[in-house]
């Protein structure tokens, strides 16, 4: 194919790849308050948990607009990266040979599969994680004890529920069970004669106040998603440099004190915080994935994936008789 023709499919390709996202920002927008309180649920959990208001603030007129604006186009480009890959795959199939091609088809689909993992485990343990850093600013609550059943009250008692009340007067309040909120049933004179819930604040005593703005967490999160997003592609890495022959696995092994410490390093870079419990939170599951990395390319080695045997030599490896094994490439041997 002449150059011209391949700069009319290049463009052509970036039309069709960038279409996906565009179409499914708008429709992700139409949705976006659901989105946003999907993404805020882990914090939700942790202020609630820590006996803190789970409000966040808004601090000026557009914000909230912005930030959906920002989910919509976030979630569409994720949603739609495997159209965009496929896209790419299009406009270099044709360039390569049938073995060049089986590797691009094990490497896309693991990469996406380490991605969703990453992604979904950062969102189950954000709410412990958001705990503890919270847990950083306060202090040990005030108590009282409690007062005998027959004791005169000393006051009018607000009642704990477990969920809102069905039916409530003009004026009632209530507190819920897993919410650090007073919630108030106010008539705002509505048509249909329904009243307003609306909430006062109340949090544990102390000379710190818990307070989060929309705009930081969803920051904070999605430079969280994209940091682990990319430490999730250590295998793909790993996988790489034993194909080219700069690593093998024996290399690898031998190098497990290395390569902890240069987990140790990434953790602290890229973690959007500084204290230890992060840093930690990441480190391990980076150390992990550089072991699958070495059990990957002992499973998958070069000539497996080349000739479409990497099935069957994962499973003849489970069973001890591996048909393919990785070449050593450290310039001390020949290849074997």
């Amino acid at each position: 194919m002449p150059f011209g023709d391949h700069l009319d499919e290049l463009r052509r390709r970036l039309v069709w790849a960038l279409a996906m996202p565009a179409v499914l920002t708008f429709t992700v927008f139409a949705f976006a308050a659901h989105v946003r309180n999907f993404l805020l649920q882990p914090l939700a959990t942790a202020l609630a948990a820590e006996g803190q208001p789970t409000n966040l603030q808004v601090l000026g007129p557009t914000e909230s607009l912005m930030v959906d604006l920002q989910i919509s186009i976030w979630t569409a480009v994720v949603v739609s990266m495997p159209w965009i890959l496929w896209q790419l795959w299009l406009f270099v199939a044709p360039g390569l040979y049938s073995h060049e091609r089986r590797f691009a088809r094990f490497l896309v689909p693991l990469s996406s599969l380490l991605v969703v993992l990453g992604l979904t485990g950062l969102y189950l343990a954000m709410p412990y994680l958001l705990r503890v850093l919270i847990g950083f600013g306060m202090e040990p609550p005030r108590t009282v004890a409690t007062a005998p059943a027959d004791a005169p009250a000393m006051g009018p008692r607000i009642p704990v529920l477990d969920r809102d009340p069905e039916a409530a007067r003009p004026g009632d309040l209530w507190v819920l069970r897993g919410d650090a909120q007073l919630y108030v049933a106010f008539d705002a004179g509505g048509e249909d004669g329904q009243l307003e819930i609306r909430t006062i604040p109340i949090r544990t005593v102390g000379a710190l106040t818990q307070q989060y703005r929309l705009q930081e967490y969803v920051d904070f999160l999605i430079f969280f998603a994209v940091a682990v997003a990319l430490a999730f592609q250590m295998p793909v890495a790993v996988l790489l440099l034993g194909w080219v022959g700069i690593l093998d696995t024996r290399l690898l092994r031998a190098h497990r004190r290395h390569a902890l410490f240069v987990c140790a390093i990434l953790s602290a870079v890229i973690s959007p915080t500084v204290d230890a419990f992060s840093m930690v939170a990441l480190l391990i599951p980076l150390y992990l994935l550089y072991e699958l990395g070495i059990i990957l390319l002992t499973v998958a080695p070069t000539q497996a994936v080349a000739e479409g045997g990497v099935l069957r030599n994962v499973v003849a490896s489970a069973m001890g008789r591996p048909i393919y094994r990785a070449r050593r490439t450290d310039g001390q041997e020949g290849d074997e």
